[in-house]
This record gives structure tokens, C-alpha cells and sequence, in this order.
């Protein structure tokens, strides 16, 4: 786990994982790098994961307010290859996050299962999805409360 710097971004942009793509561009309607510039300037502790030197992916919790913390992340297509590891890495986060916040909220893509199921495995609860991307794609809510 390495602090975020402007490299380790055009790392992650340049093999983003497609769905991860369009997730990102759902939200707002702007680009991958600036959906993932703005989390990271937005984030308490950016931080990326780094294997053999090259960004596999990338996360960070931004504060909302005192009680609520939103996280979020962004995967390469080399995430497959380090699963297992990535999995014990987030876990440690979201630990950590959970430390800070109250409680955890955000929305994922209902079309993104792998990040459906990799946010049950980590204790997430997803709500039914509602119309939340900029066209009016579905999202579901997440969260998980602190300790």
C-alpha cells in the first residue's frame, strides 16, 4: 500500500478495469481521470495498491460529514491476478475506515457484480437498487457501520 501520487493515477488510467470504467462515468457524467482525480484530492488517506511496482488499484475514504465516511475504489484489469492478497489488503482498510467514520455509505453499480460480491464479502449491506447515475442507471446503496 502506497500513498497516491500523479504516476501511480496514470498507472491505474491506462488499465482500468472496463467496469470499473463504467461505473466511474455513470455518476456524473465525467471522465474516469476525473471522477478518480476528485475522489483522491477529496480523500482522507488515498491510498494504492502496488505489486511489483505497478498500480493493481486504488481507494480512499472521503468525509461526508462527522458521523459519515464514503468509500470508494478503482481496479486495473490485473486485479484477477491478485485477488487473494487485494482481499486481505481491504480488509485492513475498511477496518481502518471504519475506525474513522460512524458509519460507511456509498452506491455501486448494479451491473458490477465482481464488486457487488467482493462488497459482501467485506460486511457491506446492499439496499435495493434505485436510479442514481447521471442517465438514470441503477445503483445500489451500501453500508456498514463503523465499530
Amino acid at each position: 500500500m502506497l500513498p497516491v501520487d500523479d504516476r501511480l493515477i496514470a498507472e491505474v488510467l491506462a488499465t482500468v478495469r472496463a467496469e470499473d470504467r463504467l461505473e466511474f462515468e455513470s455518476l456524473r457524467g465525467l471522465s474516469v481521470e476525473a471522477e478518480l482525480r476528485d475522489s483522491v484530492t477529496s480523500s482522507i488517506h488515498p491510498r494504492a495498491y502496488v505489486v511489483d511496482g505497478k498500480a493493481v488499484a486504488m481507494f480512499g475514504d472521503i468525509k461526508y460529514d462527522e458521523r459519515i465516511g464514503v468509500p470508494w475504489l478503482i481496479s486495473t484489469s490485473a486485479i484477477d491476478q491478485h485477488r487473494r492478497s487485494f482481499l486481505i489488503e481491504c480488509d485492513r482498510e475498511v477496518a481502518a475506515m471504519r475506525q474513522r467514520h460512524q458509519v460507511l455509505i456509498n452506491y455501486t453499480d448494479a451491473r458490477y457484480t465482481k464488486a457487488l460480491r467482493w462488497l459482501r464479502w467485506l460486511g457491506f449491506h446492499m439496499h435495493e437498487a434505485v436510479p442514481y447515475g447521471v442517465n438514470g442507471e441503477l445503483f445500489h446503496p451500501m453500508t456498514l457501520r463503523g465499530f
